[in-house]
């Protein structure tokens, strides 16, 4: 927690400041500005007007609720423990399918796959925040996320976590975990937490 929570907050912070750039352009009405932000967050512009490419953005460029991230990065990594953490800087276990882009694990459902490596650990936090800020796995936990904005973080956690079951293939299990290790540990005591 002392090592990856620092991460998760300066990586949230960096989010933050996207979506303040995002607004920025949409108030200069930088149409330009607002395509380049889209095409990073993986938006087709094509039919979009400038309200809607604004909504579709924001719905993208936000922060990943403490709480979840820390749950996650400890599952994903065996607490730190795991090869790829330690060899691959890889705190959330994402896969790539090159097989210079990480480390092979031992067993796997796929044989292309490979657990995703890195430089630097900040480095997986900031892939791991822009896959689930991306990938069409994880639409209805933006959608949720938009939804639920205004509400306070550790009711939001609630929810929210519900929609990563597609993040392992155990599912809905996963899902159980995160929330076991969210309770047990107490990290709804972060939501607040600051650099």
């Amino acid at each position: 927690i002392n090592l990856v929570l620092p991460l998760i907050l300066a990586s949230n912070a960096e989010l933050l400041q996207r979506r303040a750039a995002v607004m920025a352009a949409a108030q200069a009405e930088d149409r330009d500005v607002l395509e380049q932000w889209a095409l990073l967050y993986r938006i087709d512009t094509a039919e979009l007007d400038d309200q809607t490419l604004l909504e579709n953005l924001l719905s993208r460029v936000d922060t990943i609720p403490v709480a979840i991230a820390l749950a996650q990065a400890a599952v994903e990594s065996g607490w730190g423990t795991s090869r790829f953490v330690l060899q691959g800087n890889a705190l959330f276990g994402q896969w790539a399918w090159t097989e210079s882009a990480g480390m092979r694990p031992l067993t796997a459902s796929n044989s292309r796959a490979v657990v995703r490596s890195f430089g630097t650990l900040i480095e997986s936090v900031r892939a791991y925040m822009h896959n689930l800020n991306t990938h069409q796995n994880y639409q209805r936990f933006r959608d949720a996320r938009q939804r639920l904005h205004s509400l306070p973080e550790d009711i939001k956690v609630k929810q929210l976590v519900t929609y990563l079951d597609s993040y392992a293939e155990i599912g809905k299990d996963y899902v159980s975990k995160l929330i076991l290790i969210i309770m047990s540990n107490d990290f709804s005591k972060f939501a607040y937490a600051q650099l």
